[in-house]
């Protein structure tokens, strides 16, 4: 373990039933000393700054931004018409969870809920008690302005945490400190978290690196940013009507700014697989990831892992689950099977006879050949032709052979935000502003030879952000703001055992 992840401190977040503590409580769990751990600069910034991004990624269910299953990347992706793990048998039921994720069909009892809530919130504290070190710092070798920067460091981290909390619970507490009393912990609207999310970025920002934080050979590599903490408030800004019910067009003006000021230090790709290629630490599109590499990072990406077929999985010399599939909407999204498929979707998927190099994949018998059937995909299949073969499968991150544990721990990394986000960030801004968007999705278009849209509406917008987008976990974010989520409450409930404890609190509305 590096030094940056061994002065970390755990929270204690309600490991089970009705326990006296909650998620504001910490312990601490390192073999260094309080003393040793905050001893110089170097190692405050160590313990206090660096310590907290071990938890960019996980590899455990619900822990991490991105990578790992029951988080925040399926509570994203998996209650959304874009991608489905069917049921297949006596695969994939696991009690009903992905069926009831689907179908919109979770309750404030469920433990995935809960744990995502609890992950989000053990980094917001996290980025507390860093904070409060660095107040705390005095010792001979104090540097004032390296002081500043490191809080606004973390006061932006905690920012970035805050978005993704009221993006998926609408009302969370906003806590600030390590020395609160539970009790006296209360609820915020969504409009007020909104708006200290957007505060603390505002405030961070001017003191934060000018660098990029995707690239292995810089030191703010995997951390946060002035370009980055930029792509959370360019989200923040055109998600707003959401977060607060009012339109403010100003700030469609400010997303074009930002956008314009990106474009300066990030590009498109000329091939938009070099982002999720083994060395996508080079790309100048990528603007932040989650770092991967056997040896030294223990982020897993378990998505390739969950979605091939056992035998298509073998031949690349890793376990497979066969399970998730992109859905019809998303086959109908992308033309699939038609001549104006779009060429993303070969970059994409797996579908059709499936080959390993020029070495054909056959099935269990040994003798048929295995070919995924992606328009007989449906919430069950079991008890069908197609019931291990149906769906077409995720082939957008490149396969690493020298990848371990099934390959979810691999050289690429994994993709949080990337440029071509941020251009058609600025082309849905142009459209809500009542100016054209021509320029910006002609872009993204020309790059994979996709055929011209002449005058761009927001529904091509949001088709687009589809096709571009797909597996990188924006699409209910997307859904919701053109107003296409449907059959449940657009936010997850608060945990309920949360409300056991905090008596005053309220749960959210249709729960």
């Amino acid at each position: 373990m590096s030094l940056s992840a061994s002065g970390l401190l755990s929270l204690s977040l309600l490991a089970g039933g009705l326990s006296s503590c909650s998620f504001l409580e910490e312990q601490p769990s390192s073999a260094l000393t309080e003393q040793q751990a905050f001893s110089s600069m170097t190692a405050l910034r160590n313990n206090a700054v660096l310590s907290v991004y071990v938890y960019l990624g996980g590899n455990a269910d619900s822990q991490g931004l991105q990578g790992t299953g029951r988080g925040v990347y399926d509570l994203n992706s998996l209650t959304t018409d874009e991608q489905i793990i069917p049921t297949r048998g006596g695969d994939w039921y696991d009690g009903g969870y992905w069926q009831d994720l689907h179908n919109h069909a979770w309750t404030a009892d469920d433990r995935s809920i809960r744990d995502t809530w609890d992950y989000l919130f053990k980094v917001v504290m996290l980025c507390n008690s860093g904070i409060a070190h660095i107040e705390a710092y005095d010792k001979p070798d104090k540097d004032a302005t390296l002081l500043a920067e490191y809080k606004a460091e973390l006061r932006a981290v905690r920012a970035m945490y805050y978005w993704y909390l009221l993006d998926l619970y609408g009302r969370v507490p906003i806590v600030t400190r390590t020395d609160i009393p539970t009790d006296s912990v209360q609820l915020s609207s969504r409009k007020q978290v909104y708006e200290f999310a957007v505060k603390e970025l505002q405030e961070s920002m001017p003191l934060l690196a000018m660098d990029h934080a995707n690239h292995t050979l810089g030191q703010y590599y995997g951390r946060m940013t002035y370009f980055v903490a930029s792509f959370v408030l360019m989200k923040l800004y055109l998600n707003h009507v959401v977060y607060t019910g009012v339109e403010q067009p100003a700030l469609y003006d400010s997303i074009v700014d930002y956008a314009d000021m990106l474009s300066g230090y990030y590009w498109l790709e000329d091939n938009l697989e070099e982002n999720f290629s083994l060395d996508n630490d080079r790309s100048m599109e990528n603007i932040y990831v989650i770092p991967r590499e056997v040896g030294k990072y223990v982020a897993q990406y378990k998505y390739e892992h969950r979605t091939l077929h056992y035998n298509h999985a073998s031949a690349l010399g890793m376990g497979g689950e066969n399970g998730t599939s992109a859905t019809l909407e998303t086959l109908d999204v992308f033309g699939y099977n038609t001549e104006q498929q779009d060429p993303r979707f070969d970059m994409y998927f797996y579908y059709d006879t499936v080959f390993v190099g020029d070495q054909m994949v056959y099935r269990e018998d040994g003798k048929t050949p295995l070919v995924y059937e992606p328009d007989k995909v449906a919430m069950d299949v079991s008890n069908t032709p197609y019931e291990k073969t149906a769906g077409a499968r995720l082939k957008k991150y490149e396969h690493d052979p020298n990848g371990i544990q099934d390959c979810n721990v691999g050289k690429n990394d994994i993709v949080l935000f990337r440029y071509a986000d941020v251009v058609l960030m600025k082309a849905e801004a142009k459209l809500r502003k009542g100016q054209s968007a021509y320029a910006e999705i002609r872009k993204i278009r020309d790059r994979v030879g996709a055929s011209e849209i002449a005058s761009p509406t927001l529904e091509d917008i949001y088709h687009e952000r589809w096709r571009e987008l797909m597996w990188e976990g924006w699409h209910r974010n997307d859904m919701i703001r053109f107003g296409k989520w449907t059959g449940h409450t657009t936010v997850f409930p608060i945990p309920q055992d949360m409300l056991l404890i905090h008596k005053d609190w309220q749960q959210n509305d249709k729960y």
